[in-house]
């Protein structure tokens, strides 16, 4: 079985990703591994006398984590939900990333601001951070973003990459955890271009079983074009494939509109090209 890593920094932000992460553990049979990373200065004063007290310090944290748990488990239908604690120390990217391989974690689930949106998440932040440097899915779940049991998610692509058996299986236990279809976006830069039907083709059998539509806009700023999408058919999550020089990266590397970064509610699900 599967676990579901969650890293907490106990911030209403850690808050909803656990809400989301519950709601995915219980309908898909996962576990839950929640993670705190202490730094490796955080509770000392760097010197040899207070060094001694870290086992403690992590102690506290691990007791810290228990209460946490405890608030979001009262719930009937996420109270059977297997959730583990892990307290490390070192630096979060890198702590994050290691312990999901150790653990051969399915899925990470994090949050991420709303005051920084997806500008948290793309410019620097832990969550950014953790999308590159991780090789599985990632879910980033902004601070206001809402669980809804019927939602569309929508797939925002520039048909460039090549999903595995497992970002695919993925893909579909996250709709059906929902009961939702799929809206892929591409959008044309180009006002005269013309959508290459043997890119949908292609997609099309690759998501095979996946409910699924295509949807072609034409706008030169694409970041805008995907959030008036979203917010035009009330879709409830993004899809977005990670891999050298895709629509992710461009968009990640990018400096954001106020309005997406800023207003966004939407969370997104990060799979990596085969």
């Amino acid at each position: 079985m599967k676990t579901i890593l969650v890293p907490t920094d106990f911030s209403k932000c850690a808050n909803n990703a656990m809400m989301y992460a519950l709601e995915i553990a219980s309908r898909t049979g996962q576990s839950i591994t929640v993670l705190y990373v202490v730094y490796p200065n955080e509770g000392v004063d760097n010197n040899m006398y207070d060094a001694f007290f870290v086992d403690n310090y992590v102690q506290q944290r691990l007791e810290g984590m228990e209460k946490w748990v405890k608030r979001f488990t009262r719930s009937p239908h996420v109270s059977k939900v297997e959730i583990k604690l892990e307290c490390r120390i070192g630096f979060p990217v890198s702590t994050i990333t290691q312990t999901s391989n150790e653990l051969n974690a399915g899925m990470i689930v994090m949050g991420t601001t709303g005051a920084s949106g997806l500008r948290g998440v793309l410019l620097g932040s832990i969550a950014g951070g953790v999308i590159s440097s991780s090789k599985i899915p990632v879910f980033v779940v902004p601070i206001k973003a809402v669980f809804r049991n019927n939602a569309r998610f929508a797939l925002a692509t520039d048909f460039r990459f090549t999903l595995g058996a497992g970002a695919l299986q993925t893909l579909k236990n996250m709709l059906n955890i929902q009961h939702t279809g799929l809206n892929i976006v591409h959008v044309l830069t180009d006002q005269h271009q013309k959508p290459d039907m043997r890119h949908q083709n292609a997609l099309s059998e690759k998501l095979d079983t996946i409910p699924h539509d295509f949807h072609y806009l034409h706008d030169k700023n694409i970041v805008q074009a995907i959030h008036n999408f979203l917010e035009s058919t009330n879709c409830n999550g993004l899809v977005a494939v990670a891999h050298e020089h895709s629509l992710l990266h461009t968009l990640f590397s990018k400096s954001i509109s106020r309005s997406l970064a800023h207003h966004t509610t939407v969370p997104i699900l990060v799979l990596h090209d085969h």
